[in-house]
């Protein structure tokens, strides 16, 4: 399976200044309208940013959405599984990146996007340091992807 991690730097979704690479990401998925799974941990769990997820990738790119809240949801480690392994892309928000971690660990999702990787979903990030962290650096086993990259290469 091709492994990618998109990480997007600058840009709005709210004006469509990211249009271009979030279309090259949806190409890379490999469907005409993928499950696109946001994780929003890191703005904790902002419905505001959700409902811009929503009106982008779902009503103008046409991707099926969804939101993996572990904030303000209490799911089980099931729950979570299943939406991270149905997923074609996981696209994971801007914020507060300790917290995120913090919840993460907690709750086995850094082990489950790994495997999500693993598998060939697209992994994406509207903040490009997000990959750069030792932990995904780890987690993934890769190198610090500041464009988008196709089996470890650019």
């Amino acid at each position: 399976m091709p492994k990618v991690i998109v990480a997007i730097g600058g840009g709005e979704i709210r004006t469509r200044g990211t249009a271009p690479i979030d279309r090259e990401m949806i190409r890379l998925a490999k469907k005409k309208h993928p499950m696109f799974l946001f994780i929003p941990t890191a703005s904790s769990d902002s419905d505001r940013y959700w409902k811009h997820i929503q009106e982008y990738f779902g009503e103008f790119l046409k991707c099926r959405t969804d939101v993996l809240f572990l904030i303000k949801e209490q799911l089980s480690r099931e729950q979570i599984r299943r939406k991270i392994s149905s997923a074609d892309i996981i696209y994971v928000g801007r914020g507060n990146t300790l917290l995120m971690m913090r919840i993460w660990r907690r709750l086995g999702v850094d082990h489950l996007l790994k495997a999500a990787y693993e598998n060939g979903t697209v992994l994406a990030s509207g903040d490009k340091c997000r990959f750069d962290l030792p932990v995904w650096l780890r987690a993934l086993e890769t190198q610090c992807p500041f464009t988008t990259r196709e089996n470890g290469s650019t």
